[in-house]
């Protein structure tokens, strides 16, 4: 077996193996690290390695098949989980750095229910990795294309009430006393992709006091449905209601502001709520850009 290919096929978020971003890309290694302090959805990473092997072998082995399988059963089925469902996200080794986050490049798959749906979307996300959007995003970088390995994390779905981003300075001014929250009702894909027009918050970071606030229309939302996921009509009630209560706007904000001070470096999060509760599902830099990238 060549070096690349060594080491475990599947690490788990939270162990020491998760946090090494040449094993698991940038994406998964900053969350396993975050796990043990932030509430992280649990969940497994197919290492880079096990991609690169998957290409020398042909695909998914009949072992490989059955370690997700195994991992995917502990996964779902581990006690106070309800429901088997899964999202399967893309970390590329070049993925969510200071200057590149790949963000919405590489394939995402919500909603992912049982074994076979599973192992399509592990493939699925690999292929990603050579898709034309992809490797235009690496051209117009200069970032190469040789050697490309994809890791792939598997999450417990969490089916957000609301949902959105944030980052620990403004996106677009630059301005380091800035924390500037987004947030639509349903699951964050849509605001990620631009889809919607969010509602979005200004606060100044130092106090976290409230310095602007902005309701958007969110006339659509993203809910699942038996293929995924789909987006429906915002009930009018809705639209106008802000889609953080204002204790869920500061615990936002309070975690970004910590984030930003733990790891070094602005951040940009993306975070859910379900029924009270607050779920950190992505942590990356702010790219060089200071934007959306």
């Amino acid at each position: 077996m060549d070096a690349h290919a060594t080491g475990p096929a599947i690490v788990w978020l939270g162990t020491p193996e998760c946090t090494d971003p040449d094993l698991v890309g940038p994406k998964a290694a900053h969350l396993s690290a975050l796990a043990a302090a932030q509430p992280v959805p649990a969940g497994f990473c197919l290492t880079a390695a096990t991609h690169r092997a998957s290409l020398r072998d042909g695909g998914l082995t009949p072992a490989l098949r059955s370690a997700v399988r195994a991992a995917y059963e502990r996964l779902t089925h581990d006690a106070g989980h309800a429901g088997d469902s899964v999202a399967v996200r893309s970390s590329a080794l070049d993925e969510d750095g200071a200057v590149t986050s790949f963000a919405g490049q590489h394939d995402t798959y919500l909603n992912v229910v049982g074994i076979d749906a599973l192992l399509a979307a592990i493939e699925g996300a690999w292929a990603s990795l050579h898709g034309e959007a992809a490797l235009r995003y690496r051209r117009a970088r200069g970032a190469g294309a040789h050697d490309l390995a994809l890791a792939v994390l598997v999450q417990r779905m969490v089916w957000a009430d609301a949902a959105g981003v944030a980052f620990s300075l403004d996106p677009l001014t630059g301005d380091a006393d800035r924390v500037v929250i987004s947030a639509a009702w349903g699951l964050g894909e849509s605001v990620v992709a631009g889809t919607i027009t969010p509602d979005t918050w200004t606060l100044r970071k130092r106090d976290l006091s409230l310095l602007d606030a902005r309701l958007g229309d969110k006339e659509r939302m993203m809910i699942p449905s038996e293929r995924g996921t789909r987006e429906v009509t915002v009930p009018s009630f809705l639209r106008t209601r802000p889609s953080l209560a204002d204790h869920e706007l500061r615990r936002v904000a309070e975690v970004t502001r910590a984030l930003e001070l733990e790891r070094g470096w602005p951040v940009d999060i993306e975070f859910a709520w379900r029924e009270g509760e607050f779920a950190l599902l992505q942590c990356r830099p702010v790219t060089a850009s200071g934007t959306y990238a």
